[in-house]
């Protein structure tokens, strides 16, 4: 239930071993959606987090799915801080996983300050402002001074979020410190050409997240 109250709804992912067995999580893993992406489609996609020692939390924006309220990208902003720092409040490690519209909406949360460990950014717009949107909600300028616990990922034959729209927030990202990487080979999320590409991206994603910082 968020501040306004309106109710997110979503899945939990319990942390559990290779077997099925629960496990003692390590941590939380949220995932902030893709635009046309639905909890309830995505939720299976989500195991192999999960198996790495992980809770891992995925909901619907509000005006989504079953989440109520309207479709406002600032709405969506502030849900995810009152959800990060819910639960920031239960767990050790805080980890954050957004992918196209939700590596956006995580970017800002980062920008206010939010508590977090480790976080990737899949796809993400850098910009929103030549659509309409304020400068200060573009991606790239969410970026912090130093970005060395966050991964960005962008895809050379992304036909939905192409070179030119993401490539800025990898430079500046890269600037300050981040590992990024561009997959010759990658698509949008979850619309790779095939399983073995789609498997080395959560691969590359679920490594990044449960490294330690040294």
């Amino acid at each position: 239930m968020t501040s306004d109250e309106r109710a997110l709804k979503g899945y939990i992912y319990h942390s559990h071993d290779e077997h099925g067995i629960a496990t003692e999580p390590k941590g939380y893993i949220l995932i902030a959606l893709g635009n046309a992406m639905i909890a309830d489609q995505m939720i299976v996609n989500l195991k192999s987090f999960s198996q790495r020692g992980y809770d891992v939390y995925i909901y619907d924006y509000r005006g989504y799915g079953l989440s109520e309220g309207k479709r406002r990208i600032k709405a969506f902003i502030e849900d995810y801080k009152e959800i990060i720092d819910e639960l920031n409040s239960k767990y050790q490690r805080h980890l954050l996983y957004g992918i196209s519209l939700g590596g956006a909406v995580l970017s800002n949360v980062i920008g206010t300050g939010a508590a977090y460990d480790r976080a990737v950014i899949d796809s993400s717009p850098s910009r929103f402002s030549p659509f309409g949107c304020p400068r200060t909600i573009d991606p790239v300028e969410n970026l912090p001074d130093n970005a060395e616990n966050i991964l960005i990922i962008t895809g050379a034959i992304d036909t939905v979020l192409p070179p030119d729209m993401t490539s800025e927030l990898r430079e500046v990202a890269h600037s300050r410190g981040a590992t990024v990487f561009d997959g010759h080979d990658y698509s949008h999320p979850f619309m790779d050409r095939d399983r073995v590409i789609h498997r080395n991206r959560m691969d590359r994603v679920i490594e990044f997240l449960d490294a330690t910082t040294e």
